[in-house]
């Protein structure tokens, strides 16, 4: 995941620039029912740069403006929950450092775009990756750690990132050699039917 944010020329220094940058990498990157080695390995892929453009011409007040561009891979945004679960988190984390948290919900000063890749359209360890290989990245610490994990009254664990899942609004289900399985997104879910050869 990569996170660009424009801020207004003159409004932070660079001990504030790279203060925003980390309370976005880690509001992007927590959550309380991960295991912490699928946490920190997509900490390791997501980079936060924040700019300053020479030249940004817009209307309106001269408060400060943000123009976020997130870029992550087409799949993980073809999913339609993913923008409602990342647009709060990043206008909250930039919110937060502002004289008037409530503003950026008041006025369209913070617009982010979500940029989703085509497959294969991201590369790491000199190669091309698909959205799953980067989910598989990601977890497999997770997965090769022998981790157990005990799901809560009413919800699964995903059996490869270790998040917990409610088994009354989860979407995204199969079952397999008698065993029901949920799963948080997409790519969890494929990345599982292709580990085990189940037809999609």
């Amino acid at each position: 995941m990569t996170i660009e944010l424009f801020v207004t020329a003159g409004v932070l220094d660079a001990e504030r620039k790279h203060a925003l940058a980390e309370r976005i990498l880690y509001a992007l990157t927590t959550e309380d029912d991960a295991p912490d080695t699928v946490l920190d390995k997509a900490r390791e892929l997501t980079h936060v740069l924040v700019r300053e453009p020479d030249v940004w011409a817009t209307g309106g007040p001269a408060a400060p403006r943000y123009l976020v561009r997130l870029t992550v891979p087409g799949s993980w945004s073809n999913n339609p929950r993913f923008a409602d679960h990342v647009v709060p988190m990043i206008t909250e984390a930039i919110a937060a450092t502002e004289p008037d948290p409530e503003r950026l919900t008041r006025e369209p000063h913070c617009v982010i775009q979500i940029v989703g890749l085509r497959e294969r359209g991201l590369a790491a360890l000199g190669r091309p990756l698909t959205g799953t290989e980067i989910t598989e990245l990601m977890t497999e610490d997770y997965r090769n750690s022998g981790e157990t994990r005990e799901a809560p009254e009413g919800f699964a664990i995903d059996p490869i990132c270790g998040m917990t899942v409610e088994l009354a609004t989860a979407e995204l289900t199969l079952t397999h050699n008698g065993t029901y399985y949920a799963f948080c997104a997409p790519t969890c879910r494929k990345l599982f039917t292709e580990e085990h050869a189940i037809p999609a």
